[in-house]
């Protein structure tokens, strides 16, 4: 070839290659993805989930930013209010009725019909993300992993006391009778060493019993506070009593300060979640295992709630958006981040031996056999103001300071009050 023809193929060969680049460039779609998850957690998520997603859709480029939780949600409102919000987002139970209220998440409901089978799914986890109401409503966020609550038990106290262990089936009542029988002052010295039962008065524990006596947090329409209530005292009365009529379980001035009693081996039973099992699993010194969470006179419930994936109203790729949601949630083994600390929303994966891991303890069946009484209860407007104001009125209850209705008259107040200014 001569030079003059060389340098046209040169230069027509310069022209395309450049035009390839520059149609790339523009065909290139970019995710601004934000997360609450940092530290170990970001390099799991990339390397888990981010970087598969790439290689299997170049076009798509994920620009991922984790921001510690305690910051993470100033942040976003702010970028929300600057028009310039991430197309994707981690959003948290907690949070999603009030920016889905704000018409600030985009409906995924249209998206699930659209390309997902239910069956494979599950459905009670998905009720804290369904908005306006969690029975009927749609989904404004998609989880990809969920937690709970269950009952812990100490094997080896319980073998020493000649005890058969608890069961799926156990009430509180059969929680209250063991307890009885394993609580003791082991070296006589007047005082109690090991407690029979274990817990802490926060939501995770105080929800779920009201619920099983029959009674609400919440009013259906989500407008009223309904603590004041005779189940509602009923509940509450019981866990009172567990501390300072039975004196089985130890009240907030014995146990704050010594951390979980239940893991340094001075309680035999406790209310613990899913997110503990890594922690529970270093535990030397004695054995333990978990059953479905107790049932009260009314009903069982279990509360559980997810980790989820929400989407920008306003982003402009929210078909690419949804491919990586779907992506994570269909993801066909254990990834780092979610673990087994973590119940899969995908049911395949969650019921697969690699989750169960039938070979380890504890029982991680008890977590699938959980399902039939799942439910988000109340996280709902502003949930996270009225929650912890609530929690600071009952708690003087559990100190002995007040009657439980007492406590629960004022803590009512204090959820209407936040209600009412939603």
């Amino acid at each position: 070839m001569n030079r003059k023809y060389l340098g046209v193929f040169l230069l027509t060969a310069i022209l395309i290659l450049g035009l390839s680049a520059i149609a790339y460039a523009q065909d290139q779609i970019v995710l601004k993805y934000m997360t609450w998850a940092s530290g170990e957690a970001a390099t799991w998520i990339r390397e888990d989930f981010i970087e598969p997603f790439e290689a299997k859709n170049p076009h798509i480029k994920i620009e991922y930013e984790a921001v510690p939780f305690g910051e993470f949600w100033r942040k976003l409102m702010t970028m929300y209010a600057a028009g310039n919000p991430p197309d994707l987002m981690h959003m948290s139970v907690g949070y999603i009725y009030d920016y889905a209220d704000r018409g600030l998440l985009l409906n995924l409901q249209p998206y699930f019909e659209r390309d997902l089978d239910p069956e494979l799914y599950y459905a009670e986890p998905m009720k804290a993300v369904r908005y306006p109401s969690m029975e009927t409503g749609d989904l404004y966020a998609m989880p990809f992993a969920f937690v709970m609550t269950s009952l812990y038990y100490n094997k080896d106290m319980f073998d020493e006391a000649g005890l058969a262990y608890p069961t799926n089936d156990w009430t509180w009542d059969d929680v209250l009778v063991a307890a009885k029988a394993l609580t003791k002052d082991v070296d006589g010295d007047g005082n109690i060493d090991q407690w029979g039962f274990f817990f802490e008065p926060t939501y995770e524990v105080i929800d779920p019993m009201i619920y099983a006596w029959g009674g609400r947090v919440l009013s259906d329409d989500l407008s009223t506070a309904k603590l004041d209530s005779d189940e509602a005292e009923a509940a509450v009365q019981f866990l009172v009593d567990m501390m300072w009529k039975h004196e089985v379980a130890p009240t907030p001035q014995i146990y704050t300060g010594l951390g979980n009693l239940f893991e340094t081996g001075r309680a035999a039973m406790t209310i613990s979640g899913i997110w503990n099992l890594d922690l529970y699993r270093k535990i030397e010194g004695f054995s333990w295992d978990v059953v479905v969470h107790p049932a009260g006179p009314a009903r069982r419930v279990v509360r559980m709630w997810p980790d989820s994936f929400g989407i920008s109203a306003t982003t402009k790729y929210p078909d690419e958006a949804w491919e990586y949601v779907k992506h994570v949630i269909n993801y066909g083994k254990v990834d780092r981040y979610s673990g087994q600390r973590k119940v899969p929303i995908y049911k395949p994966l969650a019921e697969s031996d690699e989750w169960l891991e039938r070979d380890k303890s504890p029982d991680k069946a008890a977590y699938i056999a959980s399902m039939e009484f799942g439910h988000p209860l109340d996280f709902r407007p502003n949930w996270g103001e009225w929650s912890a104001a609530r929690e600071a009125e009952l708690e003087r209850a559990f100190l002995g300071e007040i009657p439980v209705r007492e406590a629960l008259r004022n803590a009512n107040e204090a959820v209407q009050g936040v209600l009412d200014d939603f």
